[in-house]
């Protein structure tokens, strides 16, 4: 679960009055729900103490609207996304190296540090002949190797890190790779500003949070699995994606 962060400004000025918090839980569907908390602030400090106990489960996870910063308090953290932005560009890349022919000569590195794309590997298993995967967590994508070896004959290289001067025909990462001639990094979801997310997500967005942050939650912590399969395409209108 996540829970969303919302002031509200009260028109009653009421000398002393105590700040309000309020939480409701959100359904969503294909998914479960999140929290939103609002909070109206009064003539006294926020008690931050009674805002994790409203966000509850999502006080771990939790969206601050723009320009807003979270105090220090051992019961709140924020959400912080690590795998929908990856594996949107895994996406990207599978849907744009497919129409490219060919794939028995390609070479595709994939960037994933935390190893958080184990499960949609097979993904890109067609894409390319060599397929090097460099990760913090090598031992995580055993059984993804063993399964793509028995559905395509053939399985990734797993390693702690790339030669300096071994080259890729296309890259997956966070960053840009030098040594890839086609780069699908996450840098590019932002480059042009925040991305468009689909309308039955965005309705849910509250007011002054980001709106792909959100699309994030909804996928990581509410598991709404039909965002895993978006590409960068869907995100951002036509003609802002140039990425090959």
């Amino acid at each position: 679960m996540f829970a969303v962060i919302c002031f509200e400004n009260e028109k009653r000025k009421i000398r002393k009055r105590k700040t309000k918090i309020e939480a409701i839980q959100t359904p969503v569907r294909g998914g479960a729900p999140f929290r939103i908390v609002t909070i109206s602030k009064g003539g006294k400090d926020i008690d931050w103490h009674r805002v994790a106990e409203a966000a509850s489960c999502g006080s771990r996870n939790l969206l601050i609207p723009d320009g807003f910063i979270l105090p220090d308090n051992p019961y709140l953290s924020l959400f912080k996304a690590d795998t929908l932005p990856l594996l949107i560009m895994l996406n990207t890349a599978a849907k744009k190296l497919k129409a490219i022919p060919g794939a028995t000569k390609r070479s595709l590195l994939i960037e994933d540090k935390n190893a958080v794309l184990p499960d949609y590997i097979d993904r890109v298993a067609t894409c390319a002949s060599k397929i090097k995967i460099v990760t913090d967590k090598p031992q995580s994508y055993y059984t993804a190797g063993l399964r793509l070896m028995e559905r395509f004959g053939a399985s990734p290289i797993v390693c702690g890190e790339k030669g300096e001067n071994e080259k890729f025909d296309a890259a997956v990462s966070d960053e840009p790779v030098k040594n890839a001639n086609l780069n699908f990094s996450v840098s590019s979801i932002k480059a042009e500003g925040t991305p468009e997310i689909p309308e039955q997500y965005a309705r849910l967005c509250p007011q002054g949070i980001d709106c792909f942050d959100f699309l994030c939650a909804l996928f990581e912590c509410s598991g709404v699995r039909a965002i895993g399969e978006y590409t960068l395409d869907d995100l951002i209108s036509r003609g802002k994606n140039d990425i090959i």
